[in-house]
């Protein structure tokens, strides 16, 4: 798709130690990451809302533990266990497999502990491969297996691919009645459309659509443009109304995030 959106989780990227991340092409997953919790970290880490959905195989010596988790609506504890090599799977918005009848409104701002049986050999696989490339190839092989046929792709699918296309062309910044024009369909059956694949409104995704690129902006220009002139770039049109979006999903404003950047590039250390 166009645009498609790249999930980021800034604080797992600003304070895990050893991270590792494997971005994927013309898939329905994102990236791939691993990193280990030493045992002098508390393994709590700040997620903020992205529209996707991580799954989570926590590898160790006896056992694999599996999570699941959907995008939060604001700043939320995501913690890790200690002593443990995490393996994560970050699913663009919409494109997750959902196992044990398991439905997107249970898993959204929620953190679900699986059965590992639900998976068979898979976390048996994953935890003995050598490295996160050849975990990422045994899952991808494992998902392309999952996928549905896209004979079935119906008209819920279709609509909620074509309006999500949408919103990531916009950058957030596109209206449930234009989107109704667009389709022909009503702005209540579209929300219905949207809602059961993500979870979420339309209205709500944009928000998110919004603060993700001011994440992946300021990164890219921290010492460049101000933090007005990026959120004007991003569709921002109300700076205080984007402050208050930043907060609530960043637990920080756009100036101490940006520090938090440069602090990370430039080698030092991340003091909360």
């Amino acid at each position: 798709m166009r645009n498609e959106m790249t999930p980021i989780q800034p604080f797992l990227v600003l304070q895990a130690q050893g991270l590792k991340r494997l971005f994927i092409k013309n898939t329905g997953i994102s990236h791939f990451y691993e990193f280990k919790v030493g045992q002098g970290q508390n393994g709590q880490f700040q997620a903020v809302p992205d529209g996707s959905t991580d799954l989570v195989f926590s590898i160790g010596n006896t056992n694999v533990r599996i999570f699941i988790g959907g995008t939060v609506f604001q700043v939320k504890r995501w913690q890790f266990e200690k002593g443990r090599l995490h393996f994560g799977v970050c699913f663009h918005p919409g494109k997750q497999i959902l196992p044990g009848g398991l439905t997107i409104h249970e898993v959204v701002d929620a953190d679900l502990e699986l059965n590992p049986s639900e998976y068979g050999f898979l976390a048996e696989q994953i935890a003995e491969a050598q490295d996160i490339t050849q975990r990422a190839k045994i899952f991808l092989e494992y998902y392309a297996a999952k996928l549905p046929d896209q004979k079935s792709f119906d008209t819920i699918g279709a609509i909620e691919q074509y309006v999500r296309g949408r919103i990531y062309e916009s950058h957030g910044n596109i209206s449930i009645r234009e989107l109704g024009r667009e389709t022909g369909y009503s702005e209540c059956y579209i929300r219905r459309c949207f809602q059961h694949i993500h979870g979420l409104s339309p209205k709500v995704f944009e928000r998110f659509v919004r603060f993700q690129r001011m994440l992946q902006m300021i990164e890219i220009r921290t010492s460049h443009d101000s933090i007005e002139e990026i959120a004007l770039g991003c569709g921002y049109y109300d700076q205080s109304h984007m402050m208050k979006d930043f907060k609530a999903f960043a637990g920080v404003t756009p100036e101490v995030y940006r520090r938090l950047v440069l602090e990370h590039l430039s080698g030092q250390d991340y003091d909360r």
